[in-house]
């Protein structure tokens, strides 16, 4: 499905007001003015997901300071789910969403509810899902029931038709059932069965992320984790679970203008491969300069195949073009990781056929953005 120009906002927004970098040949430059005078934007936006499942935690752990935000864990995650809700238009039929909680006023008796409502199933309204982030609890408390919530989980998927997405939002911490198995079996056989991606929010700490992610890596090759510092504030960084957003920016001003980010053209692969190929060392080169004289900028960046083999086996290429991309920016310019986000999305959005040797090397692509730049 793809929808046209109103959605821009609903997951990037780029232009940032005010920008003091250097120009770089390798780079489409992405600019704003001080007084703007005519902006066209246009994209195609390809939905992924047809309903997205929101599991948030309010227990007593989530009242815990957030790094050095002055928010609590459970703040900063209302604080995330109100910006990114937000974004979205003021109706969204195409797409279902429910707000569960799964810190209720329940026993761990699994007769008895295994998440509170807040939104139910539904088609997306915008003024409706704020209302619910905004009722969701206050105050931390609670146990963390997110073994009975993945339990009933279950016969809510079984209602839904389509592609489904389940972020959950996590400390790292839950009360354990002892009659249930861990969460991540849970969701490891719920994602068997129903054909269903994770996508974890997490305000762990570093040791305990890196068991979460590698848990989670666990479930399939669609589920990932996200540390909420990542997202929160960086509306150019999501998930990359509901759509793939392909963006060109027309900006006419007046007045001065000024860069205020870059955009990657396409590093292009050979077939099966995930080698950087030295061909695209000098537009590599460029990004790794524009991010390290701009240590307040950050990179998203974005992984592609072609449509040969199967969509499981993509996904992991896919996911390994992007990290080559990364990790060789994160090397060779001593860029930290936290200021790159991947995504990666098998054969999804082609920018070209194919069904032609010429189209399928131009889908086998790892293309992305700066932005953050002052």
């Amino acid at each position: 499905m793809k929808r046209k120009p109103s959605f821009l906002v609903v997951i990037i927004a780029l232009l940032v007001f005010g920008a003091n970098v250097q120009p770089t040949m390798a780079l489409e430059e992405i600019v704003e003015t001080e007084t703007v005078v005519n902006v066209s934007m246009t994209e195609e936006m390809v939905q992924l997901a047809d309903n997205v499942v929101i599991l948030f935690d309010s227990s007593s752990s989530t009242g815990e300071l957030y790094q050095d935000s002055g928010l609590t864990k459970l703040q900063a995650a209302k604080k995330l789910l109100y910006q990114r809700a937000s974004a979205f238009p003021d109706v969204f039929p195409e797409l279902k969403v429910g707000l569960y909680s799964f810190t209720p006023a329940a026993s761990l008796v699994p007769n008895l509810k295994g998440y509170e409502v807040f939104y139910e199933m539904q088609p997306f309204n915008k003024s409706t899902f704020l209302q619910a982030v905004n009722n969701l609890p206050e105050k931390a408390s609670g146990a963390t029931l997110i073994q009975n919530a993945l339990i009933r989980l279950d016969g809510l998927l079984e209602k839904l038709t389509g592609r489904t997405v389940v972020f959950l939002f996590t400390d790292g911490n839950y009360s354990k059932a002892s009659t249930a198995s861990k969460p991540i079996v849970l969701a490891q056989n719920l994602a068997k069965k129903h054909k269903v991606n994770f996508q974890l929010i997490s305000t762990a700490g570093s040791e305990k992320q890196e068991r979460i992610i590698e848990a989670v890596a666990s479930i399939n090759e669609s589920s990932r984790v996200f540390s909420l510092d990542a997202l929160l504030d960086r509306p150019q960084v999501y998930t990359g679970a509901i759509f793939v957003l392909e963006e060109s920016y027309i900006i006419a001003a007046e007045n001065r203008d000024e860069v205020v980010g870059f955009k990657l053209d396409h590093i292009l692969f050979d077939f099966e491969s995930s080698d950087v190929k030295v061909e695209f060392t000098d537009e590599l080169k460029a990004v790794g300069e524009v991010l390290k004289n701009n240590p307040d900028s950050y990179l998203v960046l974005a992984g592609f195949t072609d449509s040969q083999g199967s969509a499981e086996y993509n996904l992991g290429l896919s996911h390994r073009r992007v990290e080559a991309v990364g990790k060789y920016l994160a090397e060779k310019f001593h860029i930290d990781q936290s200021r790159i986000s991947l995504f990666w999305y098998g054969e999804a959005s082609p920018v070209a056929s194919n069904d032609t040797v010429e189209g399928r090397s131009k889908n086998r692509r790892v293309l992305g953005f700066i932005a953050g730049v002052r």
